[in-house]
C-alpha cells in the first residue's frame, strides 16, 4: 500500500465488494475481479473476503470524515454485508478458513526470499505487511460473528514468530491518516520493517 490514501476509492471497492458477495460466496473461486471496464483492470483489486473485511475496517474508523451522501452509502453496503453474512454463514465460515492457509503459503515464500536476498525482502515488506493485515481482519471478524478461529489462530504463529525476526520497529508504515485505525499492539507489523525496508 501507498502513502497515499483514498477513502472514496475504498467505499467504491466496499461497495462493489458487497454488490458480488452473494456470487462471491455461492462460487468456487477464492479470487474474484472486482470492478471492470478497460481501463481499470489491473489496478482493480480482487475481491476476497479478507480484502472486504480490510476495507470495512477502514471505512468503519473513517466515517466521520465521509460526507453525508457517502456516509448513507456506507450505512446501506454495511447492512447488505451483514445481511448476506447471516443468511449465508456456513459458507462465510467455510470461504474464511480457506483464504488464511493461501495467503501464509505465500508469506512463507516471502520469507524464504528474506533468508536469501535480505534487500529484496525490505523492498517486498509492504505487500506481506498488507497480506498479514488481511489474515489480521480475518481473525477479528470470527471473533466478532462468533466463529472458531482456533486453527486460525494456530496457523499464524509460525509466521508471526518469522516476522518477528525480521521486522525492526519503526514508524507507521502506510499512510498516516489510517494509523489511527491500525493500534499498534494489534497490527505492530505496521510500525517498522525489515532492514533497509
Amino acid at each position: 500500500m501507498s502513502s497515499r490514501y483514498s477513502l472514496a476509492r475504498d467505499l467504491d471497492e466496499f461497495e462493489q465488494m458487497v454488490e458480488r458477495l452473494e456470487d462471491y460466496l455461492l462460487g468456487d473461486a477464492m479470487y474474484l475481479p472486482i470492478g471492470g471496464g478497460f481501463f481499470r483492470g489491473s489496478s482493480t483489486p480482487q475481491m476476497t473476503l479478507g480484502a472486504l473485511l480490510l476495507r470495512r475496517r477502514r471505512l468503519r474508523h473513517l466515517r466521520p470524515k465521509l460526507k453525508r451522501a457517502d456516509g448513507i452509502r456506507l450505512d446501506v453496503a454495511l447492512a447488505q454485508h451483514c445481511r448476506l453474512r447471516q443468511e449465508w454463514t456456513l459458507h462465510y465460515d467455510k470461504k474464511l478458513k480457506q483464504e488464511v492457509p493461501l495467503r501464509l503459503r505465500v508469506m512463507a515464500g516471502f520469507f524464504r526470499e528474506c533468508g536469501e536476498n535480505p534487500r529484496e525482502c525490505a523492498g517486498a515488506y509492504p505487500v506481506e505487511a498488507l497480506r498479514r493485515s488481511i489474515i489480521q481482519e480475518i481473525i477479528l471478524a470470527m471473533a466478532e460473528f462468533g466463529y472458531d478461529r482456533r486453527d486460525v489462530t494456530a496457523a499464524i504463529r509460525p509466521a508471526d514468530q518469522a516476522l518477528r525476526r525480521i521486522l525492526h520497529a519503526g514508524e507507521f508504515i502506510w499512510s498516516p491518516v489510517l494509523e489511527e485505525v491500525y493500534p499498534r499492539r494489534t497490527f505492530w507489523w505496521l510500525y517498522g520493517g525489515p532492514d533497509g525496508a
